[in-house]
């Protein structure tokens, strides 16, 4: 990445969309607040509030249809997968106020998760181009997650996860295993091909999952390639074999555990499968996932991603 690729253009001009039920609704009291910290700095902030994801993305388009030179979003990962792929290879920037349950995006990008020293990252100019990722033609910036962790994901209940936090899909995880049957899955990528029962499938675009869990050890978001892990099923052991392993970091030292690196991802199955973006549900998932090299900039701090 050159100098000017890093920096952004002295322009000021910025939309800030903030979800107020993010952060037990503490979101929608403090949005005036955080909007006047990053007037402080400088910047020409004009305050959208949704809970809506198809209203942030539609103000996403329309950010970059006017010309602004940044889009803060003040939320957790689902605002943020919502507006990605309003932004992908365009010139509007991405801040992150990170106000959510998880905030794997903030983590990985080492933006401060307190509120004061987020604003004062996405009010500044340095800027990161990473890599999204796309399940059909929806964009991701994390991980898409196909079977039993997608299967998970759509059963745990907002409030539940509220109070809980990740204890909420560990707790529906566990109630679900017993029951999910893998799916019978045809795996064709750039140099490969696999045949497989299979539990889960996790495409990564970043090494982290979601809170401080990491799937994809070794994926970084700027590398052009999606890390793909996939939890193949060979022995009626190797379920909870997989859960412990998922739990605990391990997954990578089982043999039915398959990782490898691509470009492009075909994915055949016997039966549809539930897809997870990000961590919210997103229907079924698509035959095909592909990287979109270097088609997000986002203003994240000097020492770069967070490991």
């Amino acid at each position: 990445m050159t100098a000017s690729q890093n920096k952004l253009s002295p322009g000021t001009k910025t939309l800030l969309i903030a979800n107020p039920g993010s952060g037990l609704g503490r979101t929608g009291r403090v949005a005036d607040a955080l909007a006047r910290r990053m007037v402080a700095r400088g910047l020409e902030v004009d305050l959208a509030m949704t809970d809506s994801d198809a209203a942030a993305r539609h103000l996403a388009v329309a950010a970059v249809a006017r010309a602004y030179d940044r889009v803060i979003v003040a939320g957790g990962d689902g605002t943020i997968n919502s507006v990605v792929g309003s932004l992908a290879n365009a010139p509007v920037a991405l801040g992150v106020i990170p106000t959510g349950m998880a905030n794997a995006f903030a983590r990985e990008m080492g933006i401060p998760l307190s509120f004061g020293p987020a604003c004062d990252v996405a009010a500044g100019r340095e800027v990161r181009v990473i890599d999204l990722a796309q399940a059909g033609e929806r964009y991701f910036a994390l991980m898409a997650g196909v079977g039993f962790d997608a299967d998970v994901v759509a059963r745990v209940n907002l409030r539940v996860k509220r109070l809980l936090g990740p204890a909420a899909y560990v707790a529906a995880g566990l109630a679900r295993i017993a029951t999910y049957r893998p799916a019978t899955l045809t795996l064709t990528w750039d140099d490969g091909e696999l045949a497989a029962p299979v539990l889960m499938l996790v495409a990564a675009n970043t090494a982290r999952y979601t809170y401080k869990w990491r799937i994809a050890l070794h994926a970084r978001p700027d590398d052009g390639l999606l890390d793909v892990v996939a939890f193949t099923c060979r022995s009626p052991w190797d379920v909870p074999a997989h859960v412990v392993g998922a739990l605990t970091g391990r997954h990578g030292r089982h043999p039915s555990v398959v990782i490898f690196r691509t470009r492009r991802l075909r994915i055949a199955s016997d039966r549809p499968l539930p897809l997870q973006l990000d961590g919210d549900p997103a229907g079924l998932a698509p035959e095909d996932m592909a990287i979109v090299p270097g088609a997000l900039r986002v203003i994240a701090p000097e020492r770069g991603i967070q490991r």
